[in-house]
Formats: C-alpha cells, sequence, structure tokens
C-alpha cells in the first residue's frame, strides 16, 4: 500500500464504530455508520459548531458529548475518548464526568480569552491551562478541536497524541518522516509527506489515529 492509497482509503472507505451506551449510561447498542472518515469527522465536529453559546459549547466539548443520528434516531454518545471503560486488564480508561467537569469550570472562567483567540495554538494553551489531574493530552486535543471548530478555527499543524502519535510512529518506521517526528507534540504540514499535505491538518490527525492499523501495510520507502 502507499500513501496514496491510503489517502484514497481515508477518503472513499465506509467508517462505523459500536456504542453500547448513551452519555446517560443507558444501553443503546447501536452501530453508527458513516459515508467516509471524514464524513464522520465533518458530522462529529458540526455538532460543536452549530450549538448555540459559548457556554454550551464549552460544557458539551469538555465532556466529549455530541448528537448522532441514526435512521432517524437522534443520540446523545459521548466520545469514544472520552467515555469511561474498563480495558481488557480490568483498568478503568476515559475520562469521569467529575474530572471533565472541572475542567469545563476552569474553561468558563476563560471564556473572554476563548473569545479572544484567533488560532487553535492559542485555544489549544488556553485547553491546556485549564486541565486536571486526569485530564490527558488526547482530551486537551479534542476538547481544543470541538471549541475551534464553533470558532472556524483550524490547527496549521498536526498535533500527536495516544492513537495519532501510533501513526507517526508508523510513518517514521518506513521512512516516511525523520526519525524523532514521533517524540514531538505537533508536526508541521510541510514536515509531512507531500500526499498528506493535501489534507487539512484535522484530517491529518484523524487518518494517523483511525487507519493505524491500515498503516502498517505501507510499503517502506526506502
Amino acid at each position: 500500500m502507499t500513501l496514496e492509497d491510503l489517502i484514497k482509503q481515508y477518503k472513499t472507505e465506509n467508517y462505523k464504530f459500536w456504542k453500547y451506551r448513551d452519555k446517560e449510561g443507558n444501553d443503546i447498542n447501536t452501530h453508527f455508520f458513516f459515508e467516509t472518515h471524514s464524513d464522520y469527522l465533518d458530522k462529529y465536529l458540526s455538532f460543536y459548531k452549530d450549538l448555540p453559546n459559548l457556554t454550551e459549547l464549552i460544557v458539551h466539548a469538555a465532556d466529549g458529548i455530541f448528537k448522532l443520528t441514526n435512521n432517524g434516531i437522534k443520540y446523545f454518545i459521548r466520545h469514544n475518548h472520552q467515555e469511561v471503560f474498563l480495558d481488557n486488564e480490568g483498568n478503568q480508561r476515559g475520562i469521569p464526568f467529575e474530572i471533565s467537569k472541572q475542567v469545563r469550570d476552569n474553561l468558563i472562567k476563560r471564556m473572554n480569552d476563548i473569545l479572544k483567540a484567533r488560532t487553535f495554538d492559542e485555544i489549544f494553551q488556553i485547553v491546556t491551562d485549564c486541565k486536571v489531574k486526569g485530564f490527558g493530552e488526547l482530551s486537551i486535543y479534542d476538547t481544543s478541536m470541538r471549541i475551534a471548530s464553533h470558532l472556524n478555527i483550524e490547527p496549521d499543524k498536526v498535533y500527536l497524541h495516544a492513537g495519532a502519535r501510533k501513526g507517526m510512529e508508523v510513518l517514521e518506521e518506513k521512512g516516511y518522516v525523520e526519525q524523532g517526528s514521533a517524540k514531538k507534540k505537533y508536526i508541521e504540514i510541510k514536515d509531512m509527506p507531500k500526499p498528506l499535505q493535501q489534507l487539512k491538518a484535522a484530517e491529518t490527525e484523524h487518518l494517523l489515529c483511525s487507519m493505524k492499523e491500515s498503516m502498517a501495510q505501507l510499503k517502506p520507502l526506502n
């Protein structure tokens, strides 16, 4: 598989995920289907873009709650990155609501600063300033992305965390980016492989995260 093949797959293949519960913890046992990976990203971020005010935005962004429709039924669900669950080893993962509530309370105090923000980096720094223990780099990025979407601000670099970092490790291992790239906080678009430079930074982040298993099939560059 080439990078061009991977990008084509990102733009054309169906994307789906399964949710056991809604945001209240009620059983829904539902598959959510999307035309493509980018179709999912658009629908997910559009929820935050369309919220009526900044307070409601901050509450939903920090908690990781958004709305999707399946077979005409509207569901409010929590993003997989923040939803609390037990992993295969019995460890609790995700962000308990008592932690995300502290972050959103801190963010509400910074509303004026958020409204003044003109770049994604500024929003990212504000969310970082408002973090508490247990609210890690992945949730900081996710929350920043949701707020930025509402303000029509896009990142101009590819931020790395969790799954996106693993995707970057594959690119590094196969010779597509410089050694040490996966250890960075973010990668400038100009330092990404040329085929990936055609995507927006947020799309590249999502590709690295959601397609990291497929990336294992990439041909080594050298």
